[in-house]
């Protein structure tokens, strides 16, 4: 029997991998140069002993060997169609991300692993992350790879919505410098937007429903982040004397990183000009400028103008292609030029062409609710979007770098409201409330003189109440609806009856989390909508060559810490994962997790 087999393996597999976390620890590399004395073993066995459980459960997932009937002959969206190996892999993974120590020291014990002088623990160590969280939270290291992981989801009711995960940094031996690795990403990028096209047009040739394939472009990856920043200081400086958009408060009481403006293209759309456009050196102190910030200069506005041409022709081979382009959000000291490059491109690619099908906006920019001035940029944008004729792209999150922002803010002395909210409990008002604004504009939208040009949304989130939210909104608006009376519906001894979408909402609505992370929110939309056959569920899916993909996982763990922590995070997750094959080793019958 394949479970008893597993427990005969289990003990060696388990010394072999508290062994090398032993090795590791016995080292010095985790201990920093400043460290007092005894800092570095105090420090180690505390790592050391956190990993034990995850030695146990690393262990689990290696011996594991597949039997044949570890997949399901009929693909579904519930936890029963995942083959038997992947829920033992995602049990070690969610055994280690329910630890806390474990998450913080993260980024040091993959650069340890990675790069250890102990003779075997690199290679051992290596396979072992390789096997269980690269795996977990990679769909793949090439597109071909990542293309049949998508298939395989799509085939569940699960889009997909890519990014090359690649963080790669000057110094690894990835790149010689940094013109060359921007261009490698911008390749990268290219590519993946043209595979996913051509899946397009696959599903398309075989019946199926097109317009969820989304890729999702990190701009860092393409212009150095102290550009971004500079632009995004001098654009602060230029906004309050251009104040060309309509706002709902004043633009000096908008908190930072405040709102764009047209008049922003002169530094994120420069057309071939070299020369910046330079305001006065100077403290603007509503924003939170500092005299001693720096403004763009010429050569910056080379660099700009080249990057500038890149995001244009992505937008293009995006519209070409059919494919959403999602802009990612960053650190907000570099937001001013983000939300910039996101007004000019939307403009631009989210209009109809003249004789060209219309079905909506390529370009999706992302809406951070952390940020205190989530609620004005929303509300400019979509005001700008009506006014202008185009259809306004909202990927919807609540935000990764609020600790680091509000940190930064603080450490600088800058003055001003702090961009952050005072606490969670704000934030997820901001969120709560913004996917009903962008529902309720939908609804509005839709049943106006221009349906063609409403309002489309990628809501991300790992957080169930708020998933529970945006169901509750698509049906309290009529954007779905039960399928069954409610009369029917009292008398069913089952869940509730699937919620349809309305026929020309599909594709414009979509609820998204992380490869590898909250398959039960996923499973939960992907259950819970029909949209005839279009995927309204989506994983954010990385990809990239495992060596250029490790500080994307560190990154991962660092950001989701909160989210994989607590009751509604890993342990939620692994209890999920334990039933489940608890279920399939007893001989239980099937159930919908």
């Amino acid at each position: 029997m394949i479970f008893r087999g597993y427990l005969r393996n289990l003990p060696s597999a388990f010394r072999s991998a508290r062994r090398g976390a032993a090795s590791l620890a016995s080292g010095s590399t985790l201990a920093g140069p400043s460290a007092g004395p005894g800092a570095g073993s105090h420090r180690s066995h505390r790592v050391l002993w956190a990993a034990v459980p995850v030695a146990f459960a690393t262990g689990v997932a290696l011996t594991y060997r597949r039997s044949p009937d570890d997949d399901t002959a009929t693909p579904r969206s519930n936890i029963a169609s995942i083959p038997t190996r992947e829920l033992v892999r995602a049990y070690a993974v969610y055994a280690a991300c329910g630890i806390p120590a474990l998450v913080d020291y993260a980024p040091v014990l993959l650069n340890a692993f990675a790069k250890s002088p102990i003779p075997g623990v690199s290679a051992v160590a290596n396979a072992v992350i390789r096997r269980t969280f690269f795996e977990q939270f990679v769909a793949g290291e090439d597109l071909p790879e990542t293309m049949e992981t998508i298939s395989r989801l799509n085939a569940r009711g699960i889009g997909g919505l890519l990014n090359y995960g690649a963080e790669a940094e000057l110094g690894d031996g990835h790149a010689d410098d940094t013109s060359l690795l921007h261009e490698h990403n911008y390749r990268q990028d290219s590519m993946a937007i043209a595979a996913l096209g051509e899946y397009e047009r696959h599903v398309a040739e075989a019946g199926g429903k097109t317009g969820s394939s989304q890729f999702a472009v990190k701009i860092s990856g393409l212009i150095d982040p102290a550009v971004l920043e500079r632009a995004s200081t001098t654009l602060c400086r230029l906004r309050p004397v251009a104040n060309d958009q309509p706002q709902t408060a004043s633009i000096t009481e908008i908190p930072f990183p405040g709102v764009p403006q047209r008049s922003d293209a002169v530094i994120i759309a420069p057309g071939g000009s070299s020369t910046a456009v330079i305001p006065t050196i100077g403290a603007f102190e509503p924003q939170g400028i500092l005299a001693s910030d720096l403004n763009v200069t010429d050569a910056d506005m080379v660099e700009l103008n080249e990057f500038w041409r890149k995001m244009h022709s992505l937008g293009a081979l995006a519209r070409d292609n059919g494919v959403k382009l999602l802009i990612d959000a960053e650190h907000a000291e570099t937001q001013p030029a983000m939300d910039a490059l996101t007004l000019i491109m939307s403009q631009e690619f989210n209009r109809p062409e003249p004789g060209k099908p219309f079905t909506g906006p390529i370009v999706f920019g992302t809406y951070q609710s952390y940020l205190a001035r989530a609620p004005y940029l929303l509300d400019m944008m979509l005001a700008d979007a009506e006014a202008n004729g185009y259809a306004l792209g909202v990927k919807l999150v609540r935000g990764a770098y609020n600790v680091a922002d509000s940190a930064r803010w603080i450490k600088d002395g800058r003055s001003g409201t702090n961009p952050i909210w005072p606490n969670k409990s704000a934030t997820d008002l901001a969120y709560d409330s913004s996917v009903t604004k962008i529902v309720d504009t939908m609804a509005r939208q839709l049943d106006g003189p221009n349906p063609e040009l409403a309002v489309s949304a990628v809501i991300a989130t790992h957080n169930p109440k708020s998933v529970e939210h945006v169901l509750t909104e698509l049906e309290r608006t009529g954007l779905a609806s039960r399928q069954v009376p409610k009369a029917v519906e009292e008398q069913m001894t089952s869940s509730a009856p699937p919620l349809a979408l309305r026929g020309d909402v599909r594709g414009k609505v979509f609820v998204a989390q992380l490869y590898g992370m909250r398959d039960d929110l996923t499973d939960k939309v992907a259950e819970t909508i029909d949209s005839e056959g279009l995927p309204v569920a989506l994983k954010y899916i990385a990809y990239g060559k495992y060596e250029e993909v490790l500080p994307y996982l560190a990154r991962r763990a660092i950001e989701n810490k909160s989210v994989m922590s607590g009751e509604g995070g890993a342990s939620m997750e692994r209890k999920r994962v334990s039933q489940e094959l608890w279920r399939r080793w007893s001989g239980a019958p099937a159930t919908k997790a």
